[in-house]
């Protein structure tokens, strides 16, 4: 069985992200994916001494959240848009962290007024950067697919569109880990 971390992204008060992750975790086909939510909402900001790039972890969330990114085979990440970007708590989240992200699938599944396009587009840049390998993203868009209180009535098209992001992680999932000479 596959393992699928759902990461929720926002950690303000009143934030529909935890509905949207359960709306995800519904979609994952039960017989590929075993399925755990991630809130980032118990991640202090970074506080580590050393530099992540060396892997020296000391502080126990930070242990705690690199063994979920790494036991982890594919992640989705749901964020909203605040201010024509993504929230700062999953930019913590990925600076936490640097070999973990390697090669790790991630699919992008925002929220807000345009979908988030201009979150995810930046996320991916960011998860570019640590090397993680993103599949792709699709976004819920407000008064079509989700309300602003996160009451989802989602399109056949957008749930069209996660099926194929979750294929696409499956996919690189199962990939044969190519030999290095």
């Amino acid at each position: 069985m596959k393992q699928l971390r759902i990461v929720v992204s926002s950690t303000r008060p009143g934030r529909i992200g935890p509905k949207v992750a359960e709306w995800v975790a519904s979609q994952a086909p039960a017989d590929e994916w075993e399925v755990q939510l991630l809130d980032l909402s118990s991640l202090p900001f970074f506080d580590e001494e050393d530099m992540p790039r060396n892997g020296n972890y000391a502080k126990p969330h930070t242990l705690d959240w690199a063994s979920k990114v790494f036991e982890s085979d594919a992640i989705v990440v749901v964020t909203p848009q605040y201010n024509r970007s993504f929230p700062a708590p999953i930019k913590n989240s990925i600076d936490y962290l640097f070999a973990e992200w390697d090669a790790k699938p991630i699919a992008l599944v925002g929220y807000g007024w345009t979908g988030a396009t201009d979150a995810t587009a930046d996320l991916t840049k960011v998860l570019g950067h640590v090397k993680a390998d993103v599949v792709g993203s699709t976004g819920l868009v407000f008064t079509q697919d989700v309300s602003p209180a996160g009451d989802l009535d989602v399109t056949d098209e957008r749930r069209a569109e996660l099926l194929a992001l979750l294929d696409a992680l499956a996919a690189k999932v199962d990939e044969p880990v190519s030999a290095t000479a």
